[in-house]
């Protein structure tokens, strides 16, 4: 729940240092989540008939 828009929140809650580490992962998350969905989908239509 929430992602990118809230783990800056969530890091700066335990350290105001940590946010930018925070957006930092929120944005790779999604855009290696993103290419994964990409990657499976890919194998889906390999696998199916």
């Amino acid at each position: 729940m929430g992602g990118a828009a809230s783990a800056p929140v969530v890091a700066s809650a335990f350290h105001p240092s940590l946010a930018p580490v925070g957006v930092l992962l929120a944005v790779l998350g999604y855009g290696v989540g993103t290419y994964m969905a990409y990657i499976c989908g890919l194998m889906l239509q390999a696998v199916a008939p």
